[in-house]
């Protein structure tokens, strides 16, 4: 009987091994086919106050995180692979000390309750956060990548977003979507509770539309090559303080793939002013550089090792300023 849930045990070993060569652990970083290869990304099993938007519902943006300083939500957040988080570097202008922070996954609230044992379980500690550039130089890229200490458990509710190396097919775009926890408006009152992720669709508004809005010629545009401004031009559909580092997601073929990171505007929710979000695809290389170099591939006799160890293992016991950051 020993050997023959050893034999099993190992062919689902191999299994898993072959698994991994193909999908996120061999590749480092999943993203729908193409220049990063195949991986579970940006699906969700969920079909259907940022300003003007609703409350969402849980599972429907599963990469949706919420990033915690002192256990206090600070920023957005999204979920790349089992170890790395994408956000604005801009939130860590105060503090980028790691142990200070932690990332929140699978909850509607950003504050869940402290007997929420399952929101605890879905809290994870940060190894590591790397800025694209110094914090304050936002023209630079306002981007993020934040180092989980443990990986985190794919559900029903927490998954991955996909990345791509271009975003230009999703210019003009009318049926995009952003969400958070910010402030629903530009009023100073901050979501109330019990603090449900709004959601809110939003368009793509090309660099020379986004540059007549602003005034400005598009060498001095918002919307330059690393940035994409999105919203209403009549400022209904926007995000605000308290949604920076969010994901803004366009659907592709079935996929949800993030196009940009929120982080600046002018106010909020203001007529001829879109948000502005930093271009996740101006930064693919140098996530993918950081993410797949960082993943180790997994060792055969160390999960042999541990695969046998369960043969002889116990049963477990049931257990609103002009230039806004946002």
């Amino acid at each position: 009987m020993g050997a023959r849930v050893g034999a099993l045990l190992l062919a689902q070993l191999l299994v898993r091994m072959q698994v991994a060569r193909q999908g996120e652990l061999g590749r480092g970083l999943p993203a729908p086919p193409g220049p990063m290869g195949a991986g579970p990304c940006g699906q969700r099993s969920i079909q259907s106050r940022v300003v003007g938007g609703k409350d969402s519902e849980l599972g429907r943006w599963p990469w949706q995180g919420s990033l915690l300083w002192n256990k206090a939500h600070v920023c957005g957040a999204s979920l790349l692979s089992r170890r790395w988080v994408l956000s604005a570097a801009h939130c860590f202008r105060r503090n980028s000390d790691p142990s200070e922070w932690t990332v929140q996954f699978g909850e509607l609230t950003s504050a869940p309750s402290f007997w929420n044992l399952r929101a605890s379980r879905r809290r994870y500690g940060v190894r590591s956060i790397i800025l694209h550039s110094r914090p304050l130089k936002l023209s630079q890229g306002d981007i993020a990548l934040v180092k989980l200490s443990s990986s985190v458990t794919y559900s029903k509710h927490i998954r991955p977003v996909c990345v791509l190396a271009s975003s230009s097919e999703f210019q003009n775009r009318t049926d995009c979507w952003v969400a958070g926890w910010g402030h629903p408006s530009s009023l100073p009152t901050a979501l109330p509770a019990p603090y449900t992720l709004q959601e809110v669709q939003v368009s793509i508004i090309n660099q020379s539309r986004c540059s007549f809005l602003f005034r400005q010629p598009v060498s001095h545009s918002p919307a330059r090559a690393a940035a994409i401004c999105a919203g209403s031009e009549d400022g209904s559909r926007d995000t605000c303080r308290g949604d920076s580092g969010g994901p803004l997601v366009c659907e592709k073929s079935g996929l949800w793939i993030q196009i940009g990171v929120v982080s600046w505007g002018v106010g909020c929710g203001r007529p001829n002013r879109p948000g502005v979000y930093t271009n996740v695809s101006t930064h693919f290389s140098w996530i993918q550089k950081l993410v797949a170099h960082s993943t180790p591939r997994p060792d055969a006799s160390r999960l042999l090792l541990s695969c046998l160890a369960l043969l002889w293992a116990p049963p477990l016991l049931p257990l609103a300023c002009a230039h806004l950051s946002r």
